[in-house]
């Protein structure tokens, strides 16, 4: 980010876009192929691409990047909780981010106007395409209605609901400073009341864990291989299971 920076302070030094895509890939390999414009360690860039696009706004400008950003952090993790902020001073900001890290999420302040883009296409390859804009700009997404005033989204790796139950009692100690207004967990739309049902909720792992042990108890093995027998062999096996439940059905037979 410095070195592109430094770039820019010669006018002159670099004409050509080419020359400049080239500079960029240069500092990417540079630094251990981390993201372009983000000190990040992830496989995937917040930056869709500095090439071959159209966007609305210069590949370089502010907002094309945000929305690239935005885009970045939903499609990089599971859960999204949505959060205003109020007087939110440095030492705040510092300590509920330190926080909110030592429980495996992550507090980013955003711009409504600029998120609003990309919520209208979040289901397109590139919402900040020129073309995606402007076909989905009268397009309504269920979550904005939650971008009003300072807002920010804090964002968690995997579908944990542990993890949500730290991060609510970290907001909780901050004492209406940040409050919690809504969330996107993988694909669906979340209110409060729905977000404290979920953070209650085992995790996957645990999920597994108890409906092994409980096709264990029930047989599950057997269930398991009958499920996979052919059909003739199922229809027996489950008119012999009625059988043994219904004599009756049996001695009429």
């Amino acid at each position: 980010m410095f070195a592109l920076r430094s770039l820019h302070r010669f006018p002159g030094a670099i004409r050509s876009s080419s020359v400049l895509s080239h500079a960029v890939k240069s500092i990417s390999c540079a630094s251990g192929l981390q993201s372009l414009r983000f000190n990040t360690t992830s496989t995937k860039s917040p930056v869709f691409s500095v090439e071959n696009r159209d966007t609305g706004k210069h590949i370089w400008a502010r907002k094309t990047f945000l929305v690239d950003y935005y885009k970045y952090l939903n499609d990089s993790n599971e859960i999204v909780l949505y959060v205003h902020h109020n007087n939110l001073v440095r030492a705040d900001n510092k300590r509920f981010r330190s926080e909110l890290k030592k429980a495996g999420a992550q507090l980013t302040i955003i711009r409504n106007s600029i998120y609003s883009v990309y919520l209208r296409s979040e289901h397109e390859k590139d919402p900040a395409d020129r073309e995606t804009s402007a076909r989905n700009k009268d397009v309504v997404h269920p979550l904005t209605p939650l971008l009003n005033g300072p807002t920010g989204i804090i964002t968690i790796p995997q579908c944990d609901p542990s993890v949500v139950s730290q991060t609510l009692k970290i907001l909780k100690s901050a004492q209406e400073k940040i409050i919690l207004i809504g969330a996107k967990i993988e694909s669906k739309v979340f209110d409060i009341d729905e977000i404290n049902q979920f953070k209650d909720l085992p995790n996957k792992d645990q999920l597994q864990g108890q409906l092994a042990g409980l096709l264990t108890i029930l047989g599950g093995a057997g269930l398991v291989r009958t499920l996979e027998s052919p059909g003739t062999a199922l229809y027996l096996t489950m008119d012999q299971r009625k059988q043994d439940m219904d004599p009756e059905s049996k001695d009429s037979l």
